[in-house]
């Protein structure tokens, strides 16, 4: 399966917000003097899982929209896969003394805020002339 262009164009937009508003947690926690390297690898984990769940909701909702009459019930099946991952993202940093449990938890909210921002600033307004684009693509092979 090929990944679309959308779905790696929002990805790493995601990416980089959440990597940003971790980088400004872990300066929080360095102000308030409770920084220490659980507190790094709690971030990095939640990162990396909330970074990877957005990504495999994209591909989901890639999916969905070539199945047709059981993409609802697809789409219901992978959001039940994916908040198991936090799940286990949350009970890993609960449960190992190599995780801070807050820092592991709080990036998980950071790709619904930068999707909010993206949102309301209309940055993801120059998406349409591309569906436009791949659409003509698509007439012209056929």
């Amino acid at each position: 399966m090929k990944i679309s262009p959308v779905v790696k164009k929002e990805t790493l937009r995601v990416a980089a917000g959440t990597a940003l508003l971790t980088a400004v947690m872990l300066l929080v926690f360095w102000w308030l003097g409770k920084f220490d390297w659980t507190v790094l690898w709690g971030a990095l984990l939640g990162f990396a899982f909330a970074v990877g769940n957005f990504f495999l909701m994209g591909l989901s909702i890639q999916v969905a929209l070539g199945k047709g009459v059981g993409a609802q019930s697809f789409m219901k099946s992978t959001y039940a896969g994916r908040m198991l991952l936090y799940a286990v993202c949350i009970v890993l940093g609960a449960l190992l003394p190599c995780f801070h449990g807050m820092a592991a938890i709080i990036p998980l909210f950071f790709p619904q805020l930068v999707a909010l921002f993206i949102r309301a600033t209309g940055l993801s307004k120059d998406e349409a002339p591309a569906a436009e684009e791949k659409d003509e693509q698509k007439e012209e092979e056929e």
